[in-house]
């Protein structure tokens, strides 16, 4: 054990390989015996980047990375576990059904035990048959991913993010996305694209979502009208989900944290990526930061400033999770930086997300 953990720490291309070892090790009627497998897989690689992360061998973007990476090799194999439990066991076919990654999976900075947010494509128009076909390959991998297993549950998932959220079919097509998200679609909607990228299934949808992704960010905007939505959609969430008491600190949604600097980013590409397309090509905070100095929307000192912040707060944040403690931390000298780059930051440009008294 010392010496397996001790090892290489994973890579994308390595997590990938190893299930879809899995899914051809395992006899092809035999889906519980592959997903107990796949979980067994899940919980001792999310072990080794947990201990390395202990051992200070790995800093808190890569760990959360490799949890990202993880995630994307696991869902993968259960869409294909998904794909033979309904029936469609071809992985050669390209059916037209893609899983879209949202949030922490999106944005490749995964926690121990974050859920999935994901969001389920097709391109089967209006055909209703294939909306029903898909809509059950949708349920049968969120089901998959749920169930218990000997070694534990693979991931939550949260597809609240869909279109129309809980009123709105599980499986949208890739024209009623783009129409939602062309007319209907809120603000803070439009922001959670900018941490989305395409992870699972068809590689035809998955390039009609970047091309919908790209076209919805990069629309011209007014500039008050955004700034106004963006901070009330904030001070909202502040509201009914900060847990920030006297010294103890919400590392996600406190004065400062996690959230106040994702909305900083998403509001910059929103508000440049008309004129600034490069803003478009990153999902994750730290090459977003890079990418907003690079345009000259960043100085150099503020994209230190932030980067540092996120790394710090990330760090705490895992090391919370990793102990499945609640990420609520006593303020000290770094805590107190770090929220302290991440205020000025959003001030600077506008963003006061703290609720009139």
């Amino acid at each position: 054990l010392d010496v397996r953990a001790a090892g290489a720490m994973p890579t994308r291309e390595s997590l990938a390989i190893e299930c879809t070892r899995m899914l051809e090790a395992e006899l092809p009627d035999d889906i519980e015996a592959t997903l107990h497998a796949l979980a067994e897989f899940r919980q001792g690689a999310s072990f080794r980047i947990g201990l390395a992360l202990l051992n200070r061998r790995v800093d808190a973007l890569d760990a959360a990375r490799q949890l990202a990476w993880l995630a994307e090799s696991v869902l993968n194999a259960a869409l294909a576990l998904a794909r033979r439990a309904v029936g469609r066991g071809d992985a050669n076919d390209d059916d037209g059904f893609a899983v879209i990654g949202y949030g922490s999976i999106g944005g490749e900075e995964l926690g121990f035990v974050s859920d999935l947010d994901l969001v389920f494509l097709h391109a089967g128009g209006n055909d209703a048959d294939a909306a029903r076909r898909h809509a059950r390959l949708a349920q049968k991998l969120v089901s998959l991913l749920g169930t218990t297993t000997p070694a534990g549950r693979l991931y939550e998932v949260d597809v609240r993010l869909r279109p129309d959220g809980a009123k709105g079919l599980l499986v949208a097509s890739v024209g009623g996305f783009a129409d939602y998200q062309r007319g209907r679609a809120w603000t803070w909607e439009r922001q959670a694209l900018v941490r989305a990228r395409g992870i699972a299934g068809s590689p035809a949808t998955l390039v009609h979502f970047d091309a919908i992704r790209a076209e919805v960010l990069a629309q011209s905007r007014d500039a008050v009208a955004l700034r106004n939505d963006v901070i009330a959609m904030r001070v909202r969430m502040r509201g009914e989900l900060d847990r920030s008491r006297d010294e103890r600190f919400d590392l996600k949604q406190g004065e400062g944290g996690l959230v106040d600097l994702e909305f900083l980013l998403q509001y910059f590409v929103l508000a440049h990526a008309h004129t600034r397309p490069e803003l478009l090509l990153q999902c994750a905070s730290n090459e977003l930061t890079a990418s907003l100095n690079r345009c000259g929307i960043l100085s150099k000192t503020q994209r230190d400033a932030l980067a540092g912040a996120h790394a710090t707060l990330l760090q705490r944040s895992l090391d919370c999770t990793l102990d499945r403690r609640p990420r609520v931390v006593t303020m000290d000298a770094d805590i107190d930086a770090a929220r302290a780059a991440i205020r000025d930051a959003c001030s600077a440009h506008g963003l006061f997300f703290i609720a009139a008294r």
